[in-house]
């Protein structure tokens, strides 16, 4: 994280003062400022406006003025040749004085026109006036006073009078030209004014808006330095956030905020590093603990098998018939074996989920036949507790694409489950249901359900309910965690609901490849090794053993050693699975026949018979030890691993 490096004190400056204050005062400061300028602009362009109006005025007026006095001027001339007139006609001496006095208010008025408005255009007209009157005065007026002055004379004078009038009116349509014109300017002015008082108005907006953007411009250039120095925080590059300095800021707030962050930038790096050290040391610890889990948990495994495998041989009466009192014992000792094993293979599991290595394979597979299998294999533990176990699915099947092994350990949790916790004497039922979108399986117990407060709890790791009236059958609480997660790994989802009548139902949704309406029918594969003879003459078993083969090969049940026979020169099977007290042909003579036949005589042959017999005899029959197998509790289990690798499928 990039630190700020004190600096030298820096002289006071007014840049430094305005990055003091606040935001809110720094905008209240642009605003007077501006408003001060607008308004001593606004003033003078005022006093200017008012100036020129006056002027403006007061040369109307004076326009106005004269207009008025030219107009006397031809009403002057006007009296003048109206007294005149009278005279000729009257001879009355009152019409010379009359004619005097009009004479001397027209010079008036000429000089005053001249004071009012000394133009050169007026000064012309009233000399042409002045002209046109002193000539009517020499060549009419005087005469007439010596007596009627000839025809010829006076008509010469009625035409300067008309002059003198046209010179009047030229100079009055002059003098309001200039006043439409004076008007015409001031309107102009008028507008001018309002124009620069428009102008001057945007302008110092204008100056503002400009000023406030700068501003903002700096806070918001400050402000996106603080949000990159934010993610680059949040992105973990302590490094690489650069906070700015506070007396780089616009202004009091930015500055309070580059603090704050920075601070928290240290505080963060510091929590980080420490965090790290921590994980650190906890990843360390987990790597220790799991590498010990796991090699203990090898440890066990291994002799725990044996044991297992040496308490199978014991129970099956392989060193001879044991006392009932001894079996007892025994059983009990091969029972908390398994649930040794289940529980170490239940941590193995969970190892390989954190470490990312649980595999599943992907094959297809009729999950009819899968849960049929598991029924099998929990059929004596169901036994024991006195629970029964029912499949129901209406006729259908679904191909499925998957593990076996996996969806078989899902299934086998699930139901062994529900029989834990089922009282006895109920029926703990699996329903197939198959649509086109997928297949969903559902375990239904009778037991007493799940806690409310438990439910979000049940499928976690180390989980079990505390429920006083229910048995507390023990286990680790890894089961159903781990089956959520291979279901998962399927592509499909599993939860469950409260049952009608007490009770819950666990369900596990899988997608499907192909739904079939009629009755489960064996595939078809093209390896003839994964196709199973069974050879055995009791209905009920040659059932479990087929629900047992269907999840690894395509079984062919028959009931006797000639049925057998006939299947096997109509089908390429891979592995036989005999009973010896068929109908007709023993199930030895049958394997002696069998080894005869060049082309048969490698056919894995697994016998499944209900006691033990000697090596001799098997030897004689062409059945070797190992492949001779008693009906007796689990032993299903033993006889379908071996069938799996007689056939070369992985586990």
């Amino acid at each position: 994280m990039s630190r700020s490096v004190p600096s030298a004190p820096r002289r006071w400056s007014p840049f430094a003062l305005w990055r003091t204050l606040p935001f809110t005062a720094q905008l209240l400061a642009l605003g007077m400022m501006v408003g001060l300028f607008w308004f001593l602009a606004s003033r003078a362009a005022a006093e200017r406006q008012q100036q020129a109006v006056q002027e403006r005025t007061a040369q109307l007026v004076e326009l106005q003025r004269a207009a008025l006095l030219a107009a006397q001027l031809g009403r002057g001339i006007v009296e003048m040749s109206r007294d005149h007139r009278g005279y000729l006609i009257t001879g009355d001496a009152a019409f010379v004085a009359s004619f005097g006095a009009d004479s001397a208010r027209m010079a008036q008025t000429a000089q005053r026109l001249l004071r009012s408005h000394p133009t050169p255009a007026v000064s012309l007209e009233l000399d042409r006036i002045d002209a046109h009157l002193q000539t009517w005065l020499d060549v009419a007026v005087t005469p007439s006073r010596r007596g009627p002055p000839p025809r010829g004379p006076v008509q010469l004078a009625s035409a300067h009078i008309d002059s003198a009038l046209a010179a009047q009116a030229r100079l009055e349509r002059h003098l309001e030209v200039e006043v439409a014109e004076t008007e015409l300017l001031a309107d102009a002015a008028a507008t001018r004014d309002d124009l620069s008082t428009f102008l001057a108005s945007t302008g110092g907006l204008a100056v503002l808006i400009l000023l406030l953007m700068l501003l903002m411009r700096f806070v918001g250039r400050t402000l996106d330095r603080i949000v990159e120095a934010a993610e680059a925080i949040d992105a973990g590059r302590y490094r690489a956030a650069a906070f700015p300095r506070a007396d780089e800021a616009p202004n009091r707030e930015t500055a309070t905020l580059a603090r704050a962050f920075e601070q928290l930038a240290e505080s963060t790096a510091r929590r980080e590093a420490q965090l790290q050290d921590d994980v650190e040391r906890l990843t360390e610890m987990e790597r220790l603990k799991r590498d010990f889990v796991s090699t203990v948990s090898h440890e066990l495994r291994t002799p725990l098998t044996s044991m297992r495998g040496a308490l199978g041989l014991i129970l099956g009466g392989r060193i001879g018939d044991v006392p009932a009192k001894v079996r007892e014992l025994l059983q009990i000792a091969m029972s908390n074996t398994e649930r040794l094993i289940r529980l170490v293979n239940d941590i193995l599991d969970v190892e390989k989920i954190d470490a990312g290595a649980m595999q599943v394979r992907r094959e297809p597979m009729r999950l009819r036949g899968l849960l049929q299998h598991t029924m099998v294999l929990l059929d004596s533990f169901a036994r024991d507790h006195g629970v029964r176990l029912e499949l129901t699915s209406g006729g259908r099947d679904a191909d499925i694409v998957g593990d076996p092994d996996r969806l078989t350990q899902v299934f086998t949790n699930l139901v062994s489950n529900a029989v834990k916790f089922s009282p006895s004497g109920t029926t703990v039922s699996l329903s197939l249901a198959a649509s086109p979108a997928g297949v969903t399986v559902r375990v239904r117990d009778h037991g007493p359900g799940v806690p409310p407060e438990f439910a979000p709890r049940l499928f976690g790791r180390f989980q079990q309910a505390e429920r006083a009236e229910s048995r507390r059958p023990g286990g680790t609480g890894l089961g159903l965690n781990i089956a959520r997660t291979l279901v998962e790994q399927h592509g499909g989802a599993i939860g469950f609901d409260p049952a009608d009548g007490g009770g819950a139902v666990f369900w596990v949704t899988l997608p499907a490849s192909a739904i079939h309406e009629e009755e489960a029918a064996a595939p078809a594969p093209a390896d003839p090794r994964r196709v199973v003879l069974i050879i055995e003459d009791d209905p009920s078993m040659r059932e479990v053993l087929t629900a047992m083969v269907e999840p690894i090969a395509r079984a062919l049940p028959v009931g006797s050693g000639e049925e057998a026979f006939a299947a096997l020169a109509h089908e390429p099977v891979g592995a036989v699975i005999l009973d010896l007290e068929l109908p007709g042909m023993h199930g030895f003579e049958f394997s002696r026949r069998l080894r005869q036949d060049p082309a048969l005589r490698k056919l894995p042959v697994l016998l499944f018979s209900a006691r033990e017999h000697g090596t001799e005899e098997l030897r004689a029959a062409g059945i070797r030890a190992a492949d001779a197998f008693v009906k007796t509790r689990d032993s299903e289990q033993v006889l379908f691993e071996r069938l799996r690798k007689e056939l070369g499928i992985p586990r």
